[in-house]
């Protein structure tokens, strides 16, 4: 028989996703994505699953992974159940990321790490104690500190050297030389992927009622959870095809009167997908997802023009630390140009911004970018929580009222629609 944290952890994701596949009316091709998702937590696949490179996060270039041969395992955190796996571990103040991603790593239920080596980018304090708990436990763990402030001299030079002193030493693990054409193979299947989710993304604008704003995310961060990237590029461009082939509905009266938020702050991770869903259930329309999940898929394409390894290398390197958005940065300069920009070319009438409890670097940003709010006339609604359910109504209530002033924004501005007014006329 089960345990009682078997059945929480089963229960938790395939909760999420049956209601993501009850919103799902019109589009098959999405169910793979589900099916991936689906696959990635079911708990006989984690118990037989045996990766051989585990990476925390996803500040770490994959195209190294890829090219030393390998498939990454990615852990970012978002469930209660593995949280609540590491309370033992962790003090009880711990941010929920960094308590699920130990509670992912050190259970009594599977072991993902027994043939692996686990890449743990170090951002805070919170990823030092991790890489601290992993080592004491007698885990393979390769570290790679991230400079904090982009604008430093030598700040891209460090990194370029702490991915090589990376790369060797997973080289060295996996037992398989990087080379350039390895490199190179590997960037064009990322920079393929990021272009199709980039399509994709583009694909459903005047489609919105076909596909909820929750689907939407957990098909975009499904690249996380799929074991075949190639595969999962030409289903996603399956899904294209499909999206393309329905009409464009601007108008349609279950969109026209939604407002538009932007959803930003701390990433909202699988399965914990309670503040997408109660956004949705109130009547507001996430527009975009500004966070360091989201943002990765508009890095720029690696240059490929190199004719030494070292050339690739540097390349992917400098890709993947000049649009890296991670809050950990002094001057998060990446995620508030591109924010900027979703303000510009966007629709946005309002912003969530969501901060995870012990994430405070989050709350250092806020301050920030309600400046450059307030300057476009964009209200903002902050709301603090962790992977607990308790707090569901209390931040319904909350946001209801933060809903019902966009409304009123609409009324004013004369951008709200009456439906029934325009068939009786």
């Amino acid at each position: 028989m089960p345990d009682k944290k078997t059945i929480t952890y089963e229960s938790e994701f395939i909760d999420t996703l049956n209601q993501l596949l009850r919103s799902n009316k019109k589009l098959a091709g999405a169910k793979y994505f589900l099916d991936t998702t689906y696959h990635y937590f079911h708990l006989n696949t984690m118990k037989t699953r045996r990766p051989k490179v585990i990476v925390l996060g996803n500040s770490i270039p994959e195209e190294y992974i890829y090219a030393a041969g390998k498939v990454p395992f990615w852990i970012l955190g978002g469930s209660l159940s593995t949280a609540s796996w590491a309370d033992d571990l962790v003090p009880r103040d711990t941010d929920p990321v960094s308590q699920s991603m130990l509670g992912y790593l050190m259970n009594d239920k599977f072991n993902l790490a027994k043939e692996a080596v686990i890449i743990v980018p170090v951002t805070c304090d919170s990823t030092r104690k991790i890489v601290f708990l992993l080592k004491r436990a007698g885990y393979r763990v390769i570290t790679a500190d991230i400079p904090p402030n982009k604008q430093e001299p030598l700040a891209l030079y460090k990194w370029v050297e702490q991915m090589r002193r990376l790369t060797e030493e997973l080289s060295a693990y996996t037992g398989h030389t990087i080379t350039r054409q390895s490199l190179l193979e590997a960037s064009k299947v990322t920079d393929r992927a990021r272009r199709l989710m980039r399509e994709f993304l583009e694909s459903i604008k005047g489609r919105e009622h076909i596909i909820s704003d929750p689907l939407r995310m957990v098909i975009v961060n499904s690249y996380y959870y799929t074991e075949n990237i190639t595969k999962w590029c030409g289903q996603l461009q399956s899904l294209i095809k499909e999206i393309k082939a329905l009409p464009c509905c601007y108008n349609a009266s279950t969109m026209r009167n939604k407002p538009n938020v932007l959803l930003m702050g701390s990433p909202v991770v699988f399965p914990n997908y309670k503040i997408p869903f109660l956004i949705q259930d109130i009547g507001l329309r996430i527009c975009a997802n500004a966070d360091i999940l989201t943002e990765k898929i508009y890095l720029e394409e690696v240059k490929k023009t190199g004719r030494k390894k070292e050339d690739i290398f540097q390349a992917i390197a400098m890709v993947h630390y000049k649009g890296d958005c991670s809050a950990a940065y002094a001057n998060n300069k990446t995620l508030y140009d591109r924010v900027r920009y979703q303000m510009k070319t966007g629709n946005m009438e309002g912003v969530v911004y969501h901060v995870l409890k012990g994430q405070i670097e989050y709350d250092f940003e806020l301050a920030h970018y309600e400046e450059l709010f307030s300057a476009y006339g964009i209200p903002v609604f902050r709301l603090e929580t962790d992977y607990q359910y308790q707090d569901v109504e209390q931040i319904r209530i909350r946001m209801e009222a933060f809903m019902e002033m966009l409304v009123q924004n609409q009324y004013s501005s004369g951008r709200y629609k009456s439906y029934s007014k325009e068939k009786r006329a």
